[in-house]
């Protein structure tokens, strides 16, 4: 109950750093990164929503955050540091782990499909993936399986 209150509460106000990620009144100028995150279920899009990391106070925003529901993660930080995936789903709020990413959840004593850059990704806990510049993250449930888009990095 209490870490629910928490949740809402960092939502609505967002000004404790999470994670060691600060929400601040402007986005940092350091680092600059944009990472492409697809999420499937069952061959069905799930939406990555637009304003991860943006209070609905509107007085801050996460280093780690997005701005549309295209699925793009934008890291703008005043420090150079290692981001990863799993700090982005703290910001954000569903759980991540091996077997589910907000509402994809993988079948009984099976894990979740995860492809870093179109390469099948075989680590222990998709937490600890690290988000670099340029990079499509897909992670499945199946089958079916999707088959996602390629990612316009013209825009960024």
């Amino acid at each position: 109950m209490l870490a629910t209150l928490i949740i809402i509460a960092q939502s609505f106000f967002g000004t404790l750093p999470i994670d060691g990620i600060h929400c601040d009144a402007v986005e940092g100028s350091v680092e600059h990164i944009h990472v492409q995150l697809w999420l499937f279920n069952r061959g069905r899009p799930r939406t990555v929503p637009a304003q991860i990391g943006m209070p609905q106070t509107g007085s801050c925003l996460y280093w780690i955050h997005t701005h549309s529901a295209d699925g793009i993660i934008h890291i703008e930080s005043p420090i150079h540091r290692t981001f990863t995936l799993g700090q982005f789903f703290d910001i954000w709020g569903p759980d991540l782990s091996r077997t589910q990413a907000d509402g994809v959840t993988a079948r009984r004593g099976r894990g979740l499909s995860i492809w870093v850059n179109g390469v099948p990704w075989h680590g222990r806990d998709p937490r600890d993936i690290v988000l670099r510049d340029r990079e499509t993250i897909v992670v499945q449930n199946g089958p079916p399986f999707a088959k996602p888009g390629r990612t316009d990095w013209s825009k960024f």
